[in-house]
C-alpha cells in the first residue's frame, strides 16, 4: 500500500503563505525582473496557480476516476501568456494560490491508500500513481521555493561588496 509523506501534505498546504511572507512588500522592480530563464518571480507564482489544476489536481482526479488514463505532458510558458497569468498583480495570483490549497489541501489528506495506488500513464515519463503526483506536488512547490529564493539572492548580490564571496551567487 502507498502511503503519503505527512511533510509533502503539510509543504503543499504551507506554500502559500511561504510565499506571501517571503514577497510581502517587495517591489516591482524585484518581482517583476526576469531570471536567465526569462521567468519572473510572479511568473512563477502565475506558474503554481495554473499547474494547481491542469498539473495536480485534474491528473489526479482523472486517475481516480478512470482506468490508466492518458496523462499528456503541459507547456508552462505557452500556459502562462495564454492563462492570461502575467496580466494579473502578485496579490491576486498569492490570494488565487491560497483559496485553492484551502481547498486541496483537505481533499490530499483524505486520500485512502487504494486511491494513492491508482495510475495513469504519462506521456513522457510511463506509469505514475496519485501517491507519486502528491509528492511530485510537494517538490515541485519546493523547486520554485527555491527558483523565487535564488532569485531574491541574486539581486542582493551585487550590494553584498566582498561578502559576496560567501555564497555562489
Amino acid at each position: 500500500m502507498i502511503a503519503l509523506d505527512p511533510s509533502a501534505l503539510a509543504l503543499i498546504a504551507r506554500t502559500p503563505a511561504v510565499l506571501r511572507a517571503l514577497l510581502a512588500d517587495l517591489p516591482t522592480s524585484i518581482i517583476e525582473a526576469p531570471n536567465d530563464e526569462g521567468w519572473s518571480v510572479k511568473d512563477i507564482v502565475g506558474h503554481l496557480v495554473d499547474v494547481e489544476d491542469i498539473g495536480f489536481v485534474e491528473r489526479i482526479s482523472r486517475m481516480l476516476a478512470e482506468t490508466r488514463p492518458l496523462i499528456a505532458s503541459i507547456d508552462p510558458p505557452a500556459r502562462l501568456d495564454a492563462g492570461g497569468y502575467r496580466r494579473r498583480g502578485l496579490a491576486d495570483l498569492l490570494d488565487t494560490l491560497e483559496r485553492e490549497r484551502a481547498l486541496h489541501a483537505p481533499w490530499l489528506m483524505g486520500l485512502q491508500p487504494a486511491q494513492l495506488a491508482r495510475v495513469g500513464q504519462h506521456d513522457s515519463v510511463g506509469e505514475i500513481s496519485v501517491g507519486h503526483v502528491v509528492h511530485q506536488w510537494a517538490a515541485h512547490d519546493l523547486t520554485h521555493l527555491r527558483q523565487i529564493a535564488l532569485q531574491l539572492q541574486s539581486h542582493l548580490a551585487p550590494l553584498m561588496g566582498r561578502t559576496r564571496a560567501f555564497y555562489d551567487v
